[in-house]
């Protein structure tokens, strides 16, 4: 029998204040979807393995937790919360008017990242807005992220703005296979400037040079106007200068929306999930090195399941979030919330009364009988 101090690699307990400001924020950011007329969902947090096979891709999916149930069906612990939506909106909401918005709150569980100590029980908050191709919806969830970030005092965050398309459109040109597809799509998310260099060499000889080094620094620096003007001078390809526009006018709409300077334009993110086709993005926040949430249109992902329809979404790490706000000393008494003592003394009606009044508030309070 395992020591009883011992706990699985991977997942976590909280208590005291972490779990405080856990509800506090899971609350928050669910008040924001509410505000956006996004519905909460509650899914099941296991289903047939086939299920995230088809959502996130066999290979992903085989970073899951399975067992067999007793009549001898492979099954899944959720890795990840948009297949189960989409099954959901394919196959019980037929009927229902589009577009269909909803909301969840959730642990999901993986063991795709081998160290010993990485985490493999996460809590996500997300939303998925369904039935409509239109720019409308990529830019309503963009702002409901940025809302959801603002509400928790994290101000200085940034949105890394991206398309498929941009990076699809150049394989496309350049003919690649899907190994060469595989191998330029790793080398441009991981930054690799001089073997993305060498593997242009090798595919495109025939493209000069200036133009595919122009191609690796851009998929390097994140930028505003300026990477998006540069794109249009170095692509040669109608899909990516298409994938480029698209994003010039979301990024115009949030610009004049005095947001501009939260979100910027990172061509170097091709999309992590197979299941994008469109808009792709990631959060950050000062003090964390990697994101706290990402996102992207997936309008493919649904006929898995059914009737084809367009989709977005995104979903946060609240693990993410709690810590960024730690980070910042945000804590639950910065936001007024502080605990209310009240000692009885003796007098048991005007010490609950007070209690009352205050709970009347929705503040904190703790008895005390002496």
């Amino acid at each position: 029998m395992s020591s009883l101090t011992k706990i699985p690699a991977g997942v976590q307990y909280f208590f005291d204040d972490e779990v405080r400001l856990r509800r506090s924020v899971e609350a928050r950011a669910m008040r924001v979807f509410a505000g956006w007329s996004y519905d909460e969902i509650i899914l099941p947090m296991f289903d047939y393995h086939d299920l995230f096979a088809r959502g996130m891709g066999a290979e992903k999916a085989e970073a899951t937790y399975r067992f067999v149930d007793r009549d001898g069906a492979l099954l899944a612990l959720r890795p990840e919360l948009t297949s189960l939506v989409a099954r959901t909106v394919a196959t019980r909401f037929l009927k229902r008017e589009r577009p269909i918005r909803l909301c969840y709150s959730g642990e999901v569980f993986r063991y795709d990242d081998p160290a010993e100590h990485a985490a493999r029980e996460f809590h996500q908050l997300g939303v998925e807005h369904i039935g409509e191709r239109d720019i409308v919806a990529d830019i309503e969830v963009l702002l409901v992220a940025a809302e959801v970030l603002t509400s928790l005092g994290l101000t200085e965050f940034r949105i890394a703005l991206s398309h498929v398309n941009f990076f699809s459109g150049v394989a496309d040109f350049l003919e690649l296979d899907a190994a060469g597809r595989a191998q330029m799509r790793q080398l441009i998310d991981r930054r690799n400037s001089l073997a993305l260099a060498e593997f242009l060499q090798t595919v495109a000889p025939q493209i000069e040079q200036t133009r595919r080094d122009d191609f690796c620094r851009l998929t390097q620096i994140a930028g505003k106007e300026d990477a998006l003007e540069r794109a249009r001078e170095i692509l040669l390809n109608e899909k990516s200068l298409a994938a480029v526009e698209h994003l010039a006018q979301i990024y115009s709409t949030l610009a004049a929306l005095n947001l501009g300077d939260n979100f910027d334009i990172d061509l170097g993110d091709t999309g992590a999930q197979e299941y994008y086709t469109g808009l792709v993005f990631k959060v950050f926040v000062p003090g964390l090195g990697v994101e706290v949430g990402s996102g992207g249109r997936y309008d493919n992902l649904i006929a898995n399941f059914g009737e084809s329809e367009p989709a977005v979404g995104f979903s946060f790490a609240l693990d993410g979030l709690v810590a960024a706000i730690a980070t910042q000393r945000q804590t639950e008494q910065a936001d007024g919330e502080a605990t209310q003592p009240i000692s009885v003394n003796g007098d048991l009606a005007a010490a609950f009364n007070r209690a009352r009044q205050f709970r009347q508030q929705q503040k904190q309070v703790k008895i005390s009988a002496r």
